[in-house]
C-alpha cells in the first residue's frame, strides 16, 4: 500500500512540474549508471538543476507532525547523498517523453534541492526544528507541502521565476523559518513588496499576508495577469523543439532551444509577446518582412525574430544572414561572446494577414563570426542592425504601468 501511495504521489508532482513549469527539461527518477535514483524528479534548465524528493503520507498511526519530520530527516540525506553524485560528476542518465539524454554535471553551477511533502492534514512543523542545519548545507534545501506549492502557481509558473524567489526565500531563512502551512503568506508578502523578503521576521500570526495581497492588489493582479496573456505565442515556442533530438555537444539541440525561451520570466516573456503580438500590424500596409532582436536577460544570448510572406526556404537563407549580421555587430563594437538564437514565422499573403508559424530556427555562437567577416559585412551590419548606439530598452514590470 504504502509503495502504491508513494508511487502515485511522485507522479502527482511529477505531473505538477510536467503541467506548471515545463514537460521538455522535467525528468522523472534520473538514475546513475548503477542505477541508483537521484532524485524523484530532476528538473533542468541550463546551468540549474532541481532534485526533488517527493515523501507521500501513508496509512500509518503516527500523526501527521510525526511522520513529516521522519520524512523530512529522510530527504535531507537523500539530497545531501546525490548533490554529491552530481559534484563527483557521476554519469546520470535522464529520460522523458522527449528526450533520453544525461545530466552535463560539469555545466551546472546552481543545485536546488527540494523536499515536497503529499498530505492532506495541516502541518505546521518548522523545518529547522527537524534538522538544526538544514539551512547550511552544502546546497539550498526548501521544504514545502503539496497544496501550498501548488497553490503557488497563481504566482509563479515558470523556472525562473521560481528560482528568483527560491534565491531570495533561502537569504529570509537564515532570518526566520517558514511553517509548511504558511508559504503563501509568505509568498504573499514576497509579491506586495516588489519581490523581497523583509530584514526581520514575519508575524505570521496576527496577518493573512496573502489574503490581504490578494485584495489590496486586486487591480493591479488583473492588469498583470492581462498583460501576461501576450505570453503564451512564446510558451508555444518553448515546446516547438521537442522533436530536434541531433545531438550538439553531446545533447539534444532541441534542449538549447527550449532553454533559451524557457529561461526568460513570465513578465519578461510579457513584454516580448506584446512586441510579437503587434507584428501583424506592420503588415497591413502591404510591406513583406519584419524583424527586431531581443536580448535575454537571463542567458546574454539575442533573440532575432523575423518575419516573411517568402516561402520556408527563402526565410531560412534571410534569417540566417540577419542573424550573422546581428552577431558581426555584437562582436564587432560589444565584444560579444555568446550565440544568436534565430526565429523564422511565416507569414499569410492574403489579406488579413495572419501568422502561419514558424518556419524555420537556427543558432549560431560568436565563434563562427570572429575574425571572418569584411568591412561589406560591417555596413552591411549596420544599415541593418543600425549603429552601435541604437539601441533601445524597456523596463520589465512586475505590475505593468498605465
Amino acid at each position: 500500500m504504502y509503495s502504491d501511495r508513494g508511487t502515485a504521489g511522485e507522479k502527482l508532482i511529477g505531473n505538477f512540474f510536467d503541467k506548471n513549469f515545463s514537460r521538455i527539461f522535467s525528468f522523472p527518477n534520473a538514475k546513475t549508471k548503477s542505477n541508483a535514483q537521484v532524485a524523484d524528479v530532476l528538473v533542468w534548465m541550463n546551468r540549474t538543476v532541481f532534485l526533488v524528493e517527493v515523501k507521500t503520507r501513508d496509512d500509518g498511526t503516527a500523526s501527521i507532525n510525526s511522520w513529516a519530520e521522519s520524512r523530512i530527516c529522510d530527504a535531507v540525506e537523500q539530497l545531501s547523498r546525490n548533490y554529491q553524485r552530481i559534484k563527483a560528476k557521476e554519469q546520470i542518465f535522464l529520460n522523458n517523453a522527449y528526450y533520453h539524454t544525461h545530466l552535463d554535471c560539469k555545466g551546472i553551477s546552481q543545485i536546488i534541492g527540494l523536499i515536497v511533502l503529499v498530505h492532506e492534514e495541516n502541518c505546521d512543523i518548522l523545518p529547522s526544528q527537524v534538522v538544526s542545519n538544514i539551512y547550511k548545507q552544502e546546497m539550498p534545501i526548501h521544504i514545502f507541502s503539496n497544496n501550498q506549492l501548488i497553490n503557488m502557481t497563481d504566482e509563479i509558473d515558470t523556472i525562473p521565476d521560481f528560482i528568483y524567489y527560491l534565491n531570495d526565500r533561502y537569504k529570509y531563512l537564515k532570518i526566520s523559518d517558514i511553517p509548511l502551512n504558511r508559504e503563501l503568506d509568505v509568498l504573499g508578502y514576497y509579491k506586495s513588496q516588489s519581490n523581497s523578503f523583509p530584514q526581520i521576521p514575519l508575524d505570521l500570526d496576527s496577518k493573512s499576508y496573502w489574503s490581504d495581497y490578494r485584495t489590496a492588489m486586486t487591480a493591479q493582479i488583473q492588469a498583470r495577469d492581462t498583460h501576461n496573456e501576450h505570453s503564451l505565442l512564446l510558451d508555444k515556442i518553448e515546446n516547438v523543439f521537442t522533436e530536434q533530438r541531433k545531438l550538439f555537444d553531446g545533447l539534444p539541440s532541441g534542449l538549447y532551444y527550449a532553454w533559451e525561451i524557457g529561461s526568460m520570466s513570465r513578465r519578461e516573456r510579457a513584454y516580448l509577446g506584446e512586441k510579437l503580438d503587434k507584428v501583424q500590424d506592420w503588415f497591413e500596409p502591404g510591406k513583406s518582412s519584419r524583424r527586431f532582436a531581443w536580448c535575454n536577460m537571463a542567458t546574454g544570448n539575442w533573440l532575432v525574430f523575423y518575419f516573411s510572406k517568402s516561402k520556408p526556404q527563402e526565410i531560412r537563407k534571410s534569417l540566417t544572414r540577419i542573424v550573422e549580421l546581428k552577431l558581426i555587430k555584437e562582436v564587432h563594437w560589444n565584444s560579444f561572446d555568446f550565440a544568436v538564437y534565430g526565429f523564422g514565422f511565416q507569414i499569410s499573403v492574403t489579406y488579413p494577414t495572419r501568422l502561419l508559424g514558424l518556419a524555420t530556427a537556427i543558432a549560431v555562437g560568436a565563434s563562427e563570426v570572429k575574425g571572418k567577416y569584411s568591412n561589406k559585412d560591417l555596413e552591411d551590419s549596420q544599415r541593418i542592425w543600425g549603429t552601435p548606439s541604437t539601441l533601445y530598452s524597456r523596463k520589465i514590470e512586475e505590475f505593468p504601468s498605465d
